[in-house]
């Protein structure tokens, strides 16, 4: 079996701009819900969407 020659890894660098990203959480105002069963400590999933 011959053997092979070494390769040395190279690493590089790039240069980024910072991203600042926005993060929130939605409180519903359980008096004006439609939501008939409505409890106030429970989770509701509204999606996700991209600003």
């Amino acid at each position: 079996m011959k053997k092979k020659e070494y390769i040395v890894p190279e690493t590089k660098v790039y240069p980024m701009e910072e991203e600042l990203f926005l993060c929130t959480s939605v409180q519903p105002q359980v008096p004006g819900s439609t939501e008939e069963e409505w409890e106030g400590d429970e989770d509701v999933d509204s999606g996700e969407f991209d600003i």
